[in-house]
């Protein structure tokens, strides 16, 4: 059972389905049955942001299927989709098909609204069937209710409202992927300062500074890293993998010595 009430949905609807004046869009449904519930600046770099997103859309897409084994709606009810815009660049939208059931869509005779409120009220009502034929030319199915992938999606949003990750779990394995891709980075950077180490000097010293690099997880958000503190780490390492090299060379026994100690 949904924990939000009609009116609460009812009020997420409406703001979900208010189309942004002067604008295009490239699907007929967008505005009309399908309400935008979340956005994706997918060049912004935040994590965060990605993390919502992306889990928002694979549990509105179940919810969608849930309970139909025999057919998948998520695409008819779910639109993942992508327009650009100026200051934001690629921006990722969800829409999601609001109502289901009750009056058509293309409905637009006059009183359409409490004909709907009425219609979902009194499902076998006779006036209701009545006004479909002669406005709509179609026939009331039922009442009319919210889908159940919108009201996964206004559970969502209602969420993000007193906690900001829709995931975290999703979001603290995410940000951790990257600060892994941005310590390496970073590491190839430093280590292009000693090209005239060997490879294979070049990978104990990494492998060794590694040891140090994660202390730096968590310091930075979005998992990212301070490249000077990840060349401080390196060259830490490099010192101290030469200092035991060059230890162990001056502490060797030399060739002949202890044939001389035994004579």
């Amino acid at each position: 059972m949904p924990s939000l009430d009609r009116d609460t949905l009812t009020e997420i609807a409406e703001h979900a389905l208010t189309r942004p004046a002067d604008a295009y869009f490239w699907d007929d449904r967008l505005f009309t049955t399908h309400g935008a519930v979340l956005h994706w600046a997918e060049r912004s770099d935040d994590l965060l942001e990605e993390s919502n997103y992306l889990s928002a859309l694979d549990r509105i897409r179940a919810a969608a299927n849930a309970g139909r084994p025999d057919a998948e709606v998520s695409d008819e009810h779910v639109i993942d989709g992508s327009s650009r815009h100026f200051a934001f660049g690629s921006l990722r939208t969800i829409y999601v098909q609001v109502y289901e059931g009750g009056c058509p869509a293309d409905c637009e005779g006059p009183g359409r609204f409490e004909h709907e409120d009425h219609c979902t009220q009194n499902e076998n009502d006779r006036y209701c069937a009545m006004w479909c034929r002669v406005e709509c030319d179609g026939e009331c199915n039922g009442p009319r209710t919210f889908t159940p992938a919108f009201v996964e999606a206004a559970e969502i949003i209602s969420g993000l409202q007193d906690y900001p990750f829709v995931d975290e779990s999703d979001h603290s394995e995410r940000e951790y992927e990257r600060f892994q891709s941005n310590v390496n980075e970073a590491l190839s950077d430093a280590q292009r300062e000693y090209d005239y180490d060997s490879e294979q000097q070049t990978a104990d010293i990494g492998q060794r500074a590694y040891e140090e690099l994660g202390e730096l997880y968590g310091q930075l958000a979005d998992g990212a890293v301070d490249s000077d503190k990840v060349a401080d780490f390196y060259r830490e390492a490099r010192d101290a993998y030469f200092s035991e090299l060059a230890n162990e060379h001056l502490n060797a026994p030399i060739e002949g010595q202890l044939a001389l100690l035994a004579a």
